[in-house]
C-alpha cells in the first residue's frame, strides 16, 4: 500500500509539472527556497513510501535480557513495560528507585522487570549495575543496552551556565559512553545491540537549544563510531532520534523554572544587554515551543521496540514521517537558508542593546 502511494505521489507530481508548468512556476516555484522544498518533499516522500517495509518481530525474547537507563518516566519507563509484555527480561535503571514511576514498573510487570538504582554519571553506580545484571541474568544473555537517560536545557547561551553545559554533556554523552563500555562485554557475548536515544537536535541546532544539541550531536558521533567498530563483532548500533515530545524533561514548568534560576545568576552586565522584557518574551517563546511538542510518545516507543526486537534494525530511526521529511530537508539545505528559516520561527521580537 505504501509503495502504491509512493508511485501515485510521483505520478501526480510529475503530472502537475508537465501539464501545468506555467502555473506551478508562477505560484509555487517562483522563490528558489520554495522550489527546493517542493522537490525535496516530493522526492523524499516518494522515496520513503517506495522503500519502507513493514517491521517484523523476528527476535525471540526467550532467554534474552535488556538493560534500559532512565526508566523513572517517559520513553524508558514505557519501553520497559512494552518489552516485559513481549517476554523479555528487563533491567530498568532508575535514578530514584523509590519513586512512583520505578515502583509501578515492578508492581505492574509480569515479574521479569528488575529495577535497580542507576545514575549514569557515577562510575560506582554503573559498576554496581553491571554486577547486579551478572548476578541476576541466570540462563539469559544480555541482548540489548538501551541508553535512554537524558536531561534537557533550553536556554540562550549567555545565561546558560558552564556548569549546566557540563551537566548535560555528563548525562547525555559521557553517561552513554560509560554505560555502553561497561556492558559491551555482555553484549558481545550475545552478538546483540546498543540502542542510543539521540534527537533530531543532534542533526541541526536552533536558538536556545545549543547545549542540548551539542550533547545529542556528540551522542550521534559516538554511535556512528561505535557502529563501525562493533561491526566485526556482529553487534548492531542504532540511534533513535525523536523530535520534541511531551515528556518530563521537556515539561514547561521545569524549563521556565530553570531559566529563571539561570537568569537570576547571570551577571548584571549581561542582563542589562538583554533586558527583562526580552527575557519575559523568551519565556513565552519557550511556552509556545513546548505547546507544539508531540503528545503521542508511542511513536517513539514503537521505534525503540523495533530497534531492540527486529532482526535487522535500521541504523537510524526518526519517529513520525513528517518529522523525518522536515529533518532530511533541513540537513541538506544551505546554512544561510536554514538560518533564515529558524530565525523566522524562533526570533524574539524584542530589541536588545547593541
Amino acid at each position: 500500500m505504501k509503495r502504491l502511494a509512493g508511485v501515485v505521489i510521483l505520478v501526480l507530481g510529475f503530472g502537475v509539472y508537465f501539464t501545468q508548468p506555467h502555473a506551478l512556476c508562477a505560484n509555487v516555484l517562483s522563490d528558489p527556497l520554495y522550489a527546493v522544498v517542493f522537490y525535496a518533499v516530493l522526492g523524499l516522500t516518494a522515496l520513503f513510501l517506495l522503500t519502507s517495509k513493514k517491521p517484523r518481530l523476528c527476535i525471540s525474547p526467550v532467554g534474552k535480557a535488556v538493560i534500559i537507563t532512565g526508566c523513572d518516566s517517559g520513553f524508558g519507563n514505557s519501553l520497559a513495560m512494552r518489552l516485559d509484555k513481549l517476554g523479555f527480561s528487563v533491567f530498568a535503571g532508575c535514578l530514584a528507585p523509590s519513586r512512583e514511576g520505578a515502583r509501578k514498573l515492578e508492581e505492574d510487570s509480569s515479574g521479569r522487570i528488575k529495577v535497580m538504582e542507576l545514575n549514569v554519571t557515577d562510575d560506582f553506580h554503573v559498576r554496581s549495575a553491571v554486577r547486579f545484571v551478572k548476578e541476576n541474568l541466570g540462563d539469559n544473555t544480555l541482548w540489548a543496552c538501551v541508553n535512554n537517560a537524558g536531561i534537557a536545557v533550553f536556554q540562550e547561551i549567555e545565561w546558560c551556565s558552564v556548569i549546566q553545559f557540563q551537566q548535560i554533556m555528563d548525562v547525555n554523552v559521557i553517561g552513554v559512553v560509560r554505560v555502553t563500555k561497561a556492558f559491551l562485554p555482555l553484549i558481545r557475548a550475545s552478538k546483540g545491540r546498543v540502542v542510543n536515544v539521540a534527537s533530531l537536535a543532534g542533526r541541526f541546532t536552533v536558538p536556545s537549544f545549543a547545549a542540548y544539541s551539542m550533547s545529542k550531536k556528540a551522542c550521534i558521533a559516538f554511535s556512528d563510531g561505535l557502529r563501525q567498530e562493533m561491526h566485526k563483532f556482529d553487534i548492531k548500533v542504532v540511534t533513535v532520534e525523536p523530535g520534541l515530545y511531551k515528556t518530563p524533561i521537556a515539561a514547561t514548568d521545569y524549563l521556565i523554572d530553570t531559566n529563571r534560576k539561570s537568569w537570576a545568576e547571570t551577571p548584571t552586565e549581561v542582563k542589562d544587554v538583554y533586558g527583562e522584557e526580552y527575557f519575559d518574551a523568551f519565556l513565552k517563546s519557550i511556552e509556545g515551543q513546548m505547546k507544539r511538542a508531540r503528545s503521542n510518545v508511542d511513536e517513539v516507543v514503537d521505534q525503540m521496540v523495533e530497534a531492540v526486537t527486529t532482526k535487522e534494525p535500521r541504523v537510524r530511526y526518526v519517529p513520525n514521517f513528517m518529522s523525518n521529511v522536515r529533518a532530511s530537508i533541513l540537513m541538506y539545505l544551505p546554512t544561510a537558508l536554514t538560518d533564515r528559516f529558524f530565525e523566522s520561527i524562533y526570533k524574539i521580537k524584542v530589541d536588545v542593546k547593541k
